[in-house]
């Protein structure tokens, strides 16, 4: 079975006509929960007529240190709040049992696995962002994790919650299975495995990066495992290994975006590999969830293998 997760959020919020300033100096797409709830949740609501199985909050840029860039730290609790209500409402108003997840995001800026601070500061802020969403969804997603070390902060926040925590790495950039910190994947699965996450996700990076991934993931788990990229590709990859790199640079000038019936097609690939949840992150919509969702509901999927 697969299960279907949602598209992309503050770029789906842009594309709709709202301001979402750069998510390298604001508070991305946590702008439109005070300036345009209606919009987020009408953006739910139509991934949910998609198809998908499971929402994400948008609480991705709701975070101590980015909330700080407007001196509205304060407002974390309240903004929280706001995303898993928009959601709520956008699954009662489509009478769908579909689930909610909480994301558990970067603390500072994606992809900068520089940025990431000392375990017990990071700890302490990420147990805040759970003690706040732990009883209000159905699941948590850790999302975009760009380091070993991001990840297993935001991982001891979840360790002892009753609800599912999946992990999910990001591979943003133009390096195969290599995190932007220059750690490999399968060195970062094996070390998460010490907190038993629910399943494993790539996501946030070109989706031919993802293909990639997903066939070292069942090397090192035995757990589910899937994928939810962005709507490009890389086009020039680097063997180069084991260091920081600024991905940022490295996937806008390698890279370039794809339509929706591109995007199922390698989605398709990532099926055939034993992926069970796929989905979509930046520059992907409604209409590449419904793709996927006709993918999965109509028999479409056939293994590239034949």
């Amino acid at each position: 079975m697969i299960t279907l997760l949602d598209g992309g959020m503050g770029t789906e919020i842009r594309r709709r006509g709202c301001n979402v300033p750069s998510h390298l100096n604001s508070i991305w797409s946590a702008q439109a929960l005070m300036d345009n709830p209606e919009v987020v949740r009408q953006i739910h609501t139509d991934y949910i007529n998609a198809g998908a199985d499971i929402i994400i909050t948008n609480n991705y840029a709701v975070t101590h240190n980015l909330l700080k860039r407007k001196n509205i730290e304060k407002k974390l609790n309240e903004l929280t709040l706001i995303s898993i209500n928009l959601a709520n409402e956008a699954r009662n108003l489509t009478g769908k049992k579909i689930k909610i997840a909480a994301s558990l995001p970067p603390l500072d800026t994606s992809y900068r696995s520089d940025l990431v601070e000392d375990f017990k500061s990071i700890v302490k802020k990420y147990t805040e962002i759970v003690d706040l969403v732990k009883d209000q969804v159905d699941l948590i997603i850790i999302e975009t994790m760009s380091s070993i070390a991001e990840a297993k902060g935001a991982l001891e926040a979840c360790k002892n919650i009753d609800i599912p925590t999946w992990l999910g790495f990001t591979l943003h950039g133009n390096r195969l299975n290599t995190l932007p910190s220059g750690e490999n994947i399968k060195d970062a699965i094996k070390f998460a495995e010490k907190y038993d996450p629910d399943a494993y996700l790539i996501n946030c990076c070109a989706a031919n990066i993802v293909t990639e991934a997903l066939k070292v993931i069942p090397q090192v788990t035995n757990k589910p495992y899937g994928g939810y990229a962005n709507a490009e590709v890389v086009i020039n990859f680097s063997d180069k290994q084991g260091e920081i790199v600024n991905a940022e640079v490295k996937q806008e000038n390698n890279g370039k975006i794809i339509n929706a019936d591109h995007y199922a097609q390698i989605a398709n690939q990532w099926i055939n590999y034993g992926a069970t949840i796929i989905g979509g992150c930046c520059h992907t919509s409604p209409e590449h969830i419904q793709k996927l969702y006709r993918l999965i509901n109509e028999g479409v999927a056939r293994s590239h293998r034949q």
